[in-house]
């Protein structure tokens, strides 16, 4: 009996370390409500989406209202003033974001600065989650965005002082993955308004290795992504290889990777220029869509929709004894409260250690060709 006690709990504190993010004492601050200048504007969004009900387009009956923080420009003209959202990282709001208004009203363009997270804060309560990662972003995974995109894109398109034609989008890691793939048409016809797109779109550092169906039918946005060469959150050459597939469709789609630059590299966390993060972390892990998991081995209450690439292969040419192994790990974490999108038979591309840091010198090219892009498509 005490053997069983003993690995049961050794079973528990490894899932709990693999599940959880652990951060070091130069972690990020405690998570408070940005009450940056500007005039807050709340508008309707949804409560937490599972990967598997955003895919599925599966609305719950209910919403939820959020906020964005409106800026214009000193010298801003009576009407038709361009305007950027901001989308913020998994965090919430902080010095790259605060960096982008700055940067962006410096050029006379409005910043709508959407926060995500604030009215979510309840979010495993509200989404009868026993148990979640901070903002519940592992079972999300940033695609709330994509949502809160849209939202905020109306609000905007209905303001008597902004240009509706002349909307653009800038997004920081999780709000980059939003700020990319609210393009996608599929999505949009799901969950956005028809006919209203953005005029331009930069996803800084956007986690690209997932492979959702049609995501390379996009609208005709021009898009231009941002990411450093030595980004642990994620693999850089997904987002290399995702260009290439937009850019064979003939998408008006570019990429730029700077070199010796981690994730996080325009501006600082809380004044630290860098940060060492542990805890477990998937991102450089490749997942693809899959609607044909094998379901009657899992846990009934599964939300998995997304499966490492291979799984299929994997699963097919598998012993009995390791597909044992892998289902029984998988409905242990749900036994204990856990829910993740993503199915994941091979670890060894999981990292326990990311790092955060800001460069200068990537700094100051990026604002060059940021600035530069919103010029030639926002300020035409």
């Amino acid at each position: 009996m005490k053997l069983r006690v003993f690995i049961f709990a050794i079973i528990f504190l490894l899932i709990s370390s693999l599940l959880s993010i652990a951060q070091e004492k130069s972690g990020p601050p405690k998570a408070k409500e940005w009450k940056g200048k500007g005039e807050k504007i709340e508008f309707p969004s949804l409560p937490t989406l599972t990967i598997r009900d955003f895919l599925l387009g599966k609305k719950p009956n209910r919403e939820i209202t959020i906020w964005g923080t409106l800026n214009f420009p000193a010298n801003a003209a009576d009407i038709n003033v361009p305007a950027v959202v901001i989308l913020h990282g998994m965090g919430g709001i902080n010095d790259a974001e605060e960096h982008w208004i700055k940067v962006i009203n410096s050029m006379g363009i409005a910043t709508f600065m959407v926060d995500s997270n604030w009215a979510r804060r309840k979010c495993k309560k509200d989404n009868n989650f026993k148990k979640a990662i901070p903002w519940c972003a592992a079972v999300n995974r940033g695609m709330n965005r994509v949502i809160d995109a849209y939202g905020a894109l109306k609000v905007l398109s209905n303001h008597p002082r902004i240009d509706s034609k002349n909307i653009g989008c800038v997004g920081m890691s999780l709000g980059a993955r939003g700020c990319l793939y609210l393009n996608v048409k599929r999505f949009q016809k799901m969950w956005g308004t028809p006919g209203m797109d953005f005029a331009a779109s930069v996803p800084m550092y956007p986690p690209c290795n997932a492979t959702f169906k049609d995501d390379d039918e996009i609208t005709d946005t021009p898009i231009r992504i941002h990411v450093g060469e030595l980004d642990t959150y994620f693999p850089v050459d997904s987002c290399v290889n995702y260009v290439s597939r937009l850019k064979a469709k003939g998408k008006d789609v570019d990429i730029k990777v700077y070199a010796d630059t981690h994730h996080s590299f325009e501006a600082t966390i809380s004044g630290k220029k860098s940060m060492k993060i542990k805890g477990h972390n998937d991102g450089r892990c490749y997942y693809e869509e899959n609607h044909s998991l094998p379901v009657a081995e899992m846990a009934q209450d599964d939300v998995a929709i997304l499966s490492q690439i291979g799984f299929n292969e994997w699963y097919a040419s598998a012993t009995d004894k390791d597909k044992k192994k892998i289902f029984k790990r998988l409905k242990m974490r749900h036994k204990m409260g856990w829910r993740l999108p993503q199915f994941q038979y091979d670890k060894s591309c999981v990292s326990k250690s990311q790092t955060i840091k800001y460069n200068k010198t990537a700094s100051q090219e990026n604002e060059k060709l940021v600035r530069e892009f919103f010029t030639s498509t926002l300020l035409k």
